[in-house]
C-alpha cells in the first residue's frame, strides 16, 4: 500500500510540476521584471553541464519543473534534463528559433522563423496545434530575436515580423485577434492583468486593451542616425509605470493608464537595450556605449554607468542583490546592483582563443579593428561570434545559471 501511495505522490507531483498555475516564460513572469529571490550564485561557478546544438543560441533557456527548454538557430526546440543536460525531447521546424517559449498547462509555445507559431506537448515534445503568421522578416544584422510570447489568463500573447502583434487561445491555437502595427514586431508583449504592452521597429509603443484594443501608443522621439526610434525588446512594468528602450538612445517611463511621460533619460551615443527591475532599481542593459546603468525607478535619476567591454543585448538576471548577464565578448558578467560594480563571472572556451582577436589588454576594442571596419560594421558583428557571444538572458535556479551562446552550447553553471 506504501509503494502505491509513493508512486501516487509522485506521479502527481509531476503532474504539478508541468500543470503549475503561473507559467514559466521569458524573464520568468508575463510583467517582465525578471527578478528571483532564491540561492545565491558562486563567485567562481563551474560548468556542471554543456549540450552542444547545431546553431548558434540567441534564444533563452526557461525552466519548468526539471525540464530546461530551449531554440537554436539548426531549427529545433530542446528539452533538457536540468541536472545533467540529458536530452528529454527535442522537436524540429522549418526555421531558425530565435523565440524563447512559455510554458503552461503542460504546453510549450513559440514561434519559428518559418513564420509558424508552435504549441508542444511539455511531456512529450508533440505537436498539439500550430498557427501560421503572415510571415516572419528581420529588421537587419542587429535584430537578433524574434519575439518571446507572454502567457496570462488562457491566452498566449506574442508578436512578429509581419508587423502585428497577435493573441490566440493558448489551447486551441485558435486566433482571438490581432493587431497591426506599422513595422516589425520582435518586442516579447509584457503583460499585465489589463494591459499588453509591446514597442514596434516603426518607432510606437503601443498599449492593448485585453480584447485587442488600442488604449494608447506613444511614437519615439527618434534620433538623427535612427529617426524612427526603433522599438526593439521586451518593456518592464512596476504598479502603474511601464519601461521600455529604444534605438533612439532613450529609456522611457511612462504611466500605464494613459502612456503620458513619467521620465526620460537619454544616452549619448547607443540604443538602450532591455530594462530589467529588483525592488528599489532599474538596471538598463546598453548597446554601442559599452555600459551598464542603474537608476533610482521612481524618478529616473541615474546611479551609475558602468563600463563593460562590449554590447550588451539580453536582459540583466536579477537575484536579490546581484544582476547576471552575458556580453557579446563571450562572457558573463555579475553586476552588483547596490553599488554598480561590475566583475568577469565567465568566459566562453571560444572567447579564451579569440576574446584579443578583438580586444586589447585593456578590454577596448583594438584600434586595427576599428580601422578595419570603420566602413562597415555590420561584418564586424558576424566576426564577433567568434568568441561565442551570449545573447541569451540567464535563467537562474538554486545557485544554477542557463543560458545559451553563439557557440552552440546550451550551459549550466553553478
Amino acid at each position: 500500500m506504501k509503494i502505491f501511495l509513493d508512486r501516487c505522490i509522485a506521479i502527481l507531483a509531476a503532474w504539478l510540476l508541468l500543470n503549475h498555475v503561473h507559467a514559466q516564460q521569458f524573464c520568468r513572469t508575463p510583467d517582465r521584471k525578471n527578478f528571483t529571490s532564491a540561492k545565491p550564485v558562486s563567485n567562481a561557478p563551474a560548468v556542471k553541464w554543456k549540450f552542444k546544438t547545431s546553431g548558434h543560441v540567441f534564444a533563452s533557456p526557461v525552466l519548468s519543473g526539471n525540464m530546461l527548454i530551449t531554440g537554436s538557430c539548426d531549427s529545433n526546440i530542446y528539452a533538457l534534463n536540468k541536472t545533467n543536460g540529458a536530452v528529454i525531447w527535442t522537436f524540429k521546424t522549418g526555421g531558425e528559433i530565435r523565440s524563447s517559449v512559455a510554458i503552461d498547462n503542460n504546453m510549450v509555445f513559440f514561434i519559428s522563423t518559418d513564420g509558424i507559431f508552435y504549441a508542444l506537448d511539455a511531456a512529450t515534445g508533440r505537436q498539439q496545434w500550430q498557427f501560421k503568421t503572415a510571415g516572419e522578416k528581420f529588421y537587419d544584422a542587429w535584430d537578433y530575436y524574434q519575439s518571446s510570447p507572454a502567457v496570462n489568463n488562457n491566452r498566449v500573447y506574442f508578436g512578429c515580423g509581419d508587423g502585428y502583434l497577435y493573441a490566440l487561445n493558448q489551447r486551441s491555437g485558435k486566433l482571438l485577434w490581432k493587431y497591426k502595427t506599422g513595422g516589425i514586431v520582435h518586442a516579447s508583449p509584457t503583460v499585465t492583468d489589463d494591459e499588453i504592452l509591446a514597442g514596434s521597429f516603426d518607432g510606437f509603443f503601443y498599449c492593448l486593451n485585453e480584447d485587442g484594443t488600442l488604449r494608447w501608443k506613444f511614437n519615439t522621439i527618434g534620433e538623427h542616425n535612427f529617426p524612427l526610434g526603433e522599438v526593439q525588446f521586451n518593456a518592464t512594468v512596476n504598479d502603474s509605470t511601464v519601461f521600455f528602450c529604444s534605438r533612439d538612445y532613450n529609456v522611457y517611463a511612462l504611466k500605464i493608464k494613459d502612456g503620458s511621460g513619467h521620465w526620460v533619460y537619454h544616452q549619448p551615443g547607443s540604443w538602450t537595450s532591455v530594462p530589467s527591475l529588483s525592488e528599489k532599481r532599474l538596471i538598463v542593459t546598453m548597446s554601442d556605449s559599452h555600459n551598464i546603468l542603474g537608476f533610482g525607478k521612481t524618478y529616473g535619476f541615474k546611479l551609475y554607468d558602468t563600463p563593460v567591454p562590449l554590447n550588451v543585448f539580453s536582459s540583466a538576471s536579477l537575484n536579490d542583490s546581484t544582476a547576471y548577464f552575458g556580453c557579446i565578448d563571450g562572457m558573463i558578467y555579475q553586476l552588483d546592483i547596490i553599488s554598480g560594480k561590475v566583475s568577469k563571472l565567465f568566459q566562453t572556451d571560444l572567447s579564451k582563443q579569440h576574446y584579443h582577436d578583438f580586444m586589447d589588454n585593456s578590454d577596448k576594442i583594438r584600434a586595427d579593428i576599428i580601422e578595419k571596419y570603420k566602413d562597415d560594421a555590420t561584418p564586424l558583428y558576424t566576426e564577433f561570434l567568434k568568441m561565442g557571444s551570449i545573447f541569451s538572458t540567464i535563467w537562474i535556479d538554486e545557485g544554477t545559471l542557463y543560458f545559451g551562446s553563439a557557440d552552440g552550447y546550451i550551459y549550466a553553471l553553478g
